[in-house]
C-alpha cells in the first residue's frame, strides 16, 4: 500500500505480569511489513520484573513503543486509556499472549482503504483448532449471529462478532460509542461483547477478514499473569460481567439463548459436571453475582463521552 490514504494504525496492548509473551509480542509488530503508527503499551503490572521493565523502557526511550501505566487491572480501562493516548485514524486492539505473521498489521490496514468499512474483526486461532468454513447462524445477525460464529472462521463475511483481542475500528466511531464499558472490572467475561452491540445498534458492522489471523496462545501456553485470568473456583467477576450484559442487552429474540449459555458456562460445564462438588458452589456463585450486576446496570455503564475524543 502506497499514498495518502493509507491508515495509521495505533496498536493498544492491554497487558498485566505477561513479560515474555508481552515482549515476544511486540517484537512480531516491529517486524512487520506495514509498519503500525505506533504501539501503545498499557502496562497493569504495579512490579513488573526487571528485565521486563529495562526492555519496555528502552524500546520506550527509542519511540519504539508507549509505555503507559495503569494502577487498577482493568482491560476495558486500559482499552480506552489507550484510545485517548493514540493519534491514529485506527485503533488496533490486540492481546498480550498472540503470534502473529509479518503481513497481519496490512491485512487489517488494508480493509481501510474502502472507506466504507468502519471496523475489523480479525480471526482467532487457539487450542490447536484448524480453520473452519462452517457457519451455523447468519454471522450479520445482531441479536444471535455472534454467539456462535467461529473465531477459526475461514472467508471473509460482514459479522456481528469481535474479539478484544484482535480487532480494529476507526478511531472516531469507537469514541462515538463509547469505547469500552469500564464496568467490566478485570476485563470480565462480555466486555467486547458489550462493545459490539451498542456498535451494531449505531448501525454499524464488522468486516471478519480471516488474513487479519492470530495464535492465541492463552492460560495453557501462559498460565500466569493476564487481567482475565479464570483461575480459581468463583470466577466472580466473570460471573457479575455475564449478567451485567444480559440485563442490557437481552431481547426476545436473544434472552434464552443468554442464559443457558450463561448457565453451561458458569455452572453445568464440563469440568463441573465431573466434579459433582463444584455445581452448587458455582450455581450459588452464579446467582449471587446478580444482584451486583443488577445494580451496576441502574447506576449505567461507564463509558468515555463523546467530547472527550475531540482534541
Amino acid at each position: 500500500m502506497t499514498g495518502d490514504d493509507e491508515p495509521r494504525i495505533s496498536c493498544i496492548i492491554p497487558t498485566l505480569n505477561r513479560a515474555r509473551s508481552l515482549c515476544d509480542t511486540i517484537e512480531m509488530l516491529l517486524k512487520q511489513s506495514y509498519r503500525a503508527h505506533e504501539i501503545i503499551i498499557v502496562d497493569q503490572a504495579k512490579t513488573p520484573d526487571e528485565g521486563t521493565r529495562r526492555t519496555l523502557a528502552a524500546w520506550d526511550e527509542m519511540g519504539s513503543i508507549r509505555w503507559l501505566h495503569q494502577n487498577e487491572p482493568n482491560s476495558s480501562t486500559a482499552r480506552n486509556a489507550g484510545a485517548l493516548t493514540a493519534n491514529g485514524d485506527v485503533l488496533l486492539f490486540l492481546d498480550d499472549d498472540i503470534q502473529i505473521g509479518p503481513e497481519f498489521v496490512a491485512a487489517h490496514a488494508r480493509n481501510y482503504l474502502d472507506p466504507k468499512v468502519v471496523a475489523v474483526s480479525g480471526q482467532v486461532l487457539e487450542n490447536g483448532k484448524r480453520v473452519t468454513t462452517k457457519l451455523r447462524d447468519t454471522p450479520n445477525d445482531a441479536e444471535i449471529g455472534w454467539i456462535r460464529f467461529p473465531k477459526n472462521y475461514g472467508k471473509r463475511c460482514i459479522t456481528s462478532w469481535v474479539a478484544a483481542g484482535n480487532f480494529s475500528v476507526r478511531r472516531n466511531v469507537y469514541f462515538e460509542v463509547g469505547g469500552m464499558d469500564e464496568n467490566y472490572k478485570r476485563g470480565a467475561f462480555r466486555e467486547e461483547t458489550d462493545f459490539a452491540m451498542r456498535f451494531l445498534r449505531a448501525g454499524y458492522r464488522f468486516q471478519f477478514d480471516p488474513a487479519a489471523s492470530i495464535v492465541h496462545l492463552g492460560v495453557r501456553a501462559v498460565p500466569k499473569g493476564g487481567a482475565r485470568s479464570w483461575s480459581g473456583l468463583l470466577q466472580w467477576h466473570h460471573c457479575v460481567g455475564d449478567w451485567y450484559f444480559t440485563l442490557g442487552f437481552a431481547s426476545r429474540g436473544n434472552w434464552y439463548r443468554l442464559l443457558w449459555f450463561s448457565f453451561r458456562r458458569f455452572v453445568a460445564s464440563r469440568y463441573n459436571c465431573v466434579r459433582l462438588w463444584r455445581l452448587p458452589v458455582s450455581a450459588f456463585c452464579w446467582l449471587l453475582s446478580l444482584p451486583v450486576a443488577l445494580l451496576l446496570r441502574i447506576r449505567g455503564p461507564n463509558l468515555l463521552a463523546v467530547q472527550r475524543a475531540d482534541r
